[in-house]
């Protein structure tokens, strides 16, 4: 059962889904990269590997299919920023809330929630909002 609903209120908090990422969640068949070794990271002008993009938002969209189960594949829509890289080991979660709900055809109703992701650090990785649809009754 889809986690939000018509009766969702403006300001409810979604649940968080959060992963601790590794190196080796970004081996790329022994090929060297800004994602899993420190001296290619460190070419780059970066302190050290980095996560790969998608795999962080990727909290995100799981969040959003938990929120909003079809009405996440069928009607959701995503605008995300990455603003901040994440380092390879860094414990990353993916928080939102609630803050529109506007009616759409067929009987649905879209919930916007602004998303972003938190780093263990306090960073705020990525930032957008999402939508999906629920039944308007």
């Amino acid at each position: 059962m889809a986690v939000l609903n018509a009766t969702t209120p403006i300001g409810q908090e979604l649940p968080r889904i959060s992963r601790r990422f590794s190196v080796d969640m970004f081996a790329a068949g022994g090929a060297q990269t800004i994602h899993n070794d420190v001296a290619a990271a460190r070419a780059e002008g970066l302190p050290g590997p980095i996560a790969v993009a998608p795999a962080v938002a990727s909290l995100i969209f799981r969040m959003m299919r938990l929120c909003f189960e079809e009405g996440w594949i069928a009607g959701g829509k995503s605008s995300i920023t990455f603003r901040r890289p994440v380092g390879v080991d860094d414990f990353c979660v993916a928080n939102g809330t609630v803050v529109a709900k506007e009616p759409e055809n067929d009987g649905k109703l879209r919930i916007t929630c602004d998303v972003w992701i938190e780093t263990e650090h306090g960073v705020k990785a990525i930032i957008g909002t999402c939508s999906g649809l629920v039944d308007a009754a």
